[in-house]
């Protein structure tokens, strides 16, 4: 079985081995070596990729037996690779220092929320851009993330060594594991000192100081369970400084200190709603008023007084106020039309005017295209939704009128 050397040493980047298989996995080629730097996925925890003989590794694999397929970007026989041949592996160190201080900053924030909401981590995702772990709560006291956070972060300026040990399972009655593992035999512990004991197989820095920073982004209720987003070390830096950013350019904005910015939206957002409701005073005025307009342009002496209009500049909302308005005075009936890639048909009337809207949209729909739908009640109905010019709407709200 491989040599998981990662194990032992987690600042191990590239180490000499020999090829024991050729194969393919899923579709793609790949090798098993007799020793390896490669951490596969696992754990939450994300694979390493790097290079064997210059030959791109894309994905690391274990296998149900244990062994640990290396998935290449091409085939094996394209670099002269086959068994029994020694390659040189060497791993992407960027990617694999992110990916250990993104689950040793997990282990100490997991400790954390056991210390002081008394809550175990049940799940850990490390994710390309931000970290998850999930808790057996659906709802957290106000202060618990702040408490959390600040006691996480005191282990990291502790500056808390890292140890790595394996016991047997005899030996797991006297660690204060924080999780008991699913595996049995040998189980390889990772400590906190004096602080946090997990059963682990992944990477980790050292020290708790090479984790640099922990940050919590975000908290969501999923049911009975609440998600916690966290980021650590490079990823907490890199958002804090598009965070900063942003900060920057609202201040610019909106002419506000750095603390000020809360006030300043606040104010922002009540000046924009009681804007928004003059808007909509003044609209509702105007669409009275063009109601007039139209009710005027029937004759009195009609009944049904039939308003039929097409309107080119119109939001279909102010269309359907306006049928509205003239449909509330006796006798009415509003035949109205909204040309456009989807066209509107808006058809109303009164309470007292005869007819029935639905059947007369059907008849004017079958003028516009037999692929236009709508529908509705005798006292009000809407279609259309394909593209058609005034010109073939007005002879739509023609089709209404003549029926």
């Amino acid at each position: 079985m491989t040599t998981r050397l990662f194990r032992a040493d987690s600042y191990l980047t590239r180490c000499d081995a020999r090829i024991v298989h050729v194969l393919e996995h899923a579709g793609k080629p790949a090798l098993i070596l007799d020793q390896t730097v490669f951490y596969p996925t696992a754990g939450g925890q994300p694979h390493d990729v790097g290079t064997i003989n210059s030959q791109r590794v894309t994905d690391v694999v274990e296998r149900e037996d244990g062994e640990i397929m290396h998935i290449l970007d091409r085939t094996p026989a394209d670099r002269g690779l086959g068994i029994g041949m020694q390659v040189s592996g060497e791993i992407d160190w960027a990617r694999r220092f992110d990916h250990m201080q993104q689950h040793s900053g997990q282990h100490v924030l997991s400790q954390a929320f056991v210390r002081i909401a008394n809550l175990d981590t049940i799940a850990v995702h490390i994710g390309t851009d931000d970290d998850t772990l999930d808790l057996p709560a659906s709802k957290l006291a106000p202060d618990v993330i702040e408490r959390v956070e600040t006691e996480a972060n005191r282990v990291l300026a502790a500056d808390l060594p890292f140890s790595v040990s394996e016991v047997s399972d005899a030996d797991l009655a006297r660690i204060p594991l924080r999780k008991l593992p699913k595996v049995t035999g040998r189980i390889r512990i990772v400590e906190v000192h004096n602080y946090d004991w997990s059963a682990c197989g992944g990477t980790h820095v050292q020290r708790t100081a090479q984790i640099g920073l922990i940050k919590i982004t975000r908290v969501e209720k999923r049911g009975s369970e609440t998600r916690v987003t966290f980021r650590c070390g490079g990823r907490a830096l890199s958002d804090y400084a598009r965070l900063s950013a942003q900060t920057a350019r609202l201040m610019e904005l909106t002419s506000a200190g750095r603390y000020e910015l809360v006030a300043a939206l606040e104010k922002l957002q009540a000046d924009a709603r009681a804007d928004h409701k003059l808007l909509g005073d003044i609209n509702s005025r105007l669409l009275g008023l063009e109601s007039e307009a139209l009710l005027a342009e029937t004759a009195i002496q009609d009944d049904p007084r039939v308003c039929a209009h097409v309107f080119e500049s119109h939001e279909a909302s102010d269309v359907r106020a306006l049928a509205k308005l003239l449909t509330a005075q006796p006798h009415v009936i509003a035949l109205f039309g909204i040309p456009g890639e989807k066209c509107q048909l808006i058809f109303a009337r009164a309470k007292d005017a005869p007819g029935d809207m639905g059947q007369l949209l059907k008849r004017s729909l079958a003028v516009l295209s037999p692929s236009a739908r709508g529908g509705g009640s005798s006292d009000f109905a809407q279609g259309g939704g394909i593209p058609a010019t005034a010109a073939q709407i007005q002879a739509a709200l023609d089709a209404a009128q003549r029926g």
